[in-house]
C-alpha cells in the first residue's frame, strides 16, 4: 500500500477505536504542527499530539475521515479529514487540511491547519 493508503486506513481503524495502526504509522521522533483547542498552533511530540487526543473521550461523539489525499511528486501527503465532534448540543462538522512527510513508511513531520470554528467551537463546549 502506499503512504496516503497507509494514512487513511490508520485513521479508519482509530475512528473504529483500533489506534494502533495510526501508533504505529508515527515515528518515534515525530513531529506535528497542529492547532491547539485555543486556536493556535503548537509543535507537538509524538507524545504530547497522542496525548491530546485525549480530550475526545469528553465529548459526546466525534470521528475524523480522511476523505480524499494527494501525493506531491517528492512523495508528500496532503489529506482531507472531515472531523465531528458532538458535545451535548453543540457539534462541529468541518475539514481540515493535513500534510504528511513519510520516511521508510512512517510519518516523521505533518501539519494540520483547520478552519475558525474549531477553536470557535471548543470555546463554546468549555472545554478548551
Amino acid at each position: 500500500m502506499s503512504d496516503a493508503d497507509n494514512l487513511v486506513a490508520a485513521f479508519a481503524a482509530a475512528d473504529k477505536g483500533d489506534a494502533a495502526p495510526l501508533v504505529e504509522l508515527m515515528h518515534d521522533d515525530m513531529t506535528w504542527a497542529g492547532f491547539t483547542l485555543e486556536g493556535t498552533q503548537q509543535v507537538y511530540t509524538k507524545g504530547e499530539f497522542l496525548e491530546a487526543f485525549g480530550v475526545l473521550a469528553k465529548v459526546d461523539a466525534f470521528a475524523n475521515e480522511v476523505t480524499r489525499t494527494e501525493t506531491t511528486p517528492e512523495g508528500l501527503v496532503v489529506a482531507w479529514v472531515r472531523i465531528y465532534r458532538k458535545f451535548g448540543d453543540k457539534v462541529l462538522d468541518v475539514t481540515m487540511i493535513t500534510t504528511h512527510q513519510f520516511v521508510d513508511g512512517k510519518i516523521t513531520r505533518s501539519t494540520d491547519v483547520c478552519p475558525p470554528s474549531f477553536a470557535e467551537y471548543w470555546a463554546e463546549t468549555g472545554l478548551a
